[in-house]
């Protein structure tokens, strides 16, 4: 039903969202009005491919039907208003699946619980490289929410099938993760073994696809967004097999970018009408969670946080048993000389990793000038001959050179 959608400019689209900001509270004032957007304008249960501002009701009536008041506007600013009737569910099921390493798409739950959900992705830790498993905060979170909670894969009281415990969570964006500390994992999702590479914002048009523990790999258009979040709908062009687009247990799945593989959004919800043109899932920014809860979702490389006088760390990912090697720079220019640098050989798997001591006379230079923190610490991993670039900003109380 929405083969002829193309995906909107990002300078259209924060044009949009700009005029959504003006008037959301207003619109979020009318009766049965649950969530306002600006997307595709919907005729008859399919997209006219027209950008509007959209209000998101329970129950769509007709105007006859209701006092003047309550009346939602025709358009604002030029700019057509579509009143949309959909019904949000959290998608929770009872139903498991043991998969050992672990990756995105297969059934998790915490062992307190009695519903299970989607192990989106592992990510990183934005400070230490370590795995953490991602997925949704009412798929991990029991509340009152507790740190010594276990996550189990699939969810059973069976010591091999335990993950990890909790490590942080935020409930307004439900987003949550837990340290992988007694499985092997990989950073790949169930029939999509590439999995995420890095992450970017949604766009309106953009084509996304998932890896869910009960729809598996569905593929779908975003219809709409805001400033938390997105819709999807389906992809003609792509139909998934049960015409869904998610069911339940596919809360916690993470949504990419079909083109670049690069994750836009964490998966949280889906329509409770059986229309078929009522079908639509709901989203919540992958660049805002990943913020909130201080994970990275790998693309190939990464530098964990650099701080004076600790311990910093590189990963990266090439092919098994290639030749690699680091040389870092810091923000004055100078070339690092610390032990644990320089050449190394990836493991069977493809994986190299290097540690070393940041000195305790390292500076900041520019701070102000255009970053905050100042000119970033920048890595140079070459990987089977091929250079990549990564940095992050020197953290701790370095002594600021401007």
């Amino acid at each position: 039903m929405s083969s002829n959608l193309n995906e909107i400019g990002p300078e259209e689209q924060d044009r949009m969202l700009k005029l959504l900001r003006k008037h959301s509270k207003d619109l979020l004032k009318y009766p049965n009005v649950h969530r306002v957007d600006v997307g595709f304008e919907f005729k008859g249960g399919k997209p006219t491919g027209r950008l509007s501002i959209r209000a998101h009701v329970t129950e769509k009536k007709s105007n006859r039907a209701l006092p003047v008041k309550d009346r939602l506007p025709t358009e604002l600013d030029g700019v057509p208003v579509d009143v949309i009737e959909s019904n949000p569910r959290l998608e929770l099921v009872n139903r498991n699946a043991p998969i050992d390493p672990l990756i995105g798409g297969l059934t998790i739950g915490n062992t307190r619980a009695t519903t299970v959900g989607t192990l989106g992705a592992i990510v990183l830790d934005q400070n230490t490289l370590q795995p953490l498993a991602l997925s949704n905060y009412h798929v991990m979170i029991v509340e009152p929410a507790n740190a010594n909670d276990v996550i189990a894969q699939p969810m059973t009281a069976n010591a091999a099938d335990v993950i990890g415990r909790l490590s942080r969570w935020n409930k307004p964006l439900d987003c949550a993760v837990c340290w992988v500390t007694n499985r092997t994992w990989e950073t790949g999702l169930a029939d999509l073994p590439n999995g995420p590479k890095g992450q970017a914002f949604v766009r309106i048009g953009m084509r996304v696809t998932k890896s869910g523990r009960t729809t598996g790999v569905t593929r779908g258009i975003v219809d709409g967004t805001e400033a938390g979040g997105f819709t999807i709908i389906p992809d003609a062009m792509n139909p998934n097999p049960t015409g869904e687009v998610s069911s339940p247990g596919d809360s916690g799945s993470v949504w990419i970018d079909s083109a670049t593989s690069q994750a836009v959004g964490l998966h949280y919800a889906g329509e409770t009408d059986p229309a078929p043109d009522k079908e639509r899932a709901w989203a919540k920014s992958m660049v805002q969670v990943s913020e909130k809860l201080g994970v990275i979702v790998f693309d190939g490389a990464a530098i964990s946080t650099v701080g004076v006088g600790g311990f910093a760390t590189v990963k990266a990912r090439t092919r098994p048993r290639a030749s690699c090697s680091l040389s870092i720079v810091y923000p004055s220019g100078r070339a690092s000389r610390a032990k644990g640098l320089g050449k190394a050989t990836a493991d069977a798997k493809g994986w190299v990793q290097w540690s070393w001591r940041v000195g305790t006379s390292t500076k900041r230079h520019n701070a102000g000038t255009g970053h905050e923190t100042g000119d970033p610490v920048r890595a140079f991993v070459t990987l089977d001959g091929v250079v990549r670039e990564v940095d992050h900003a020197l953290s701790g109380n370095p002594t600021t050179d401007i």
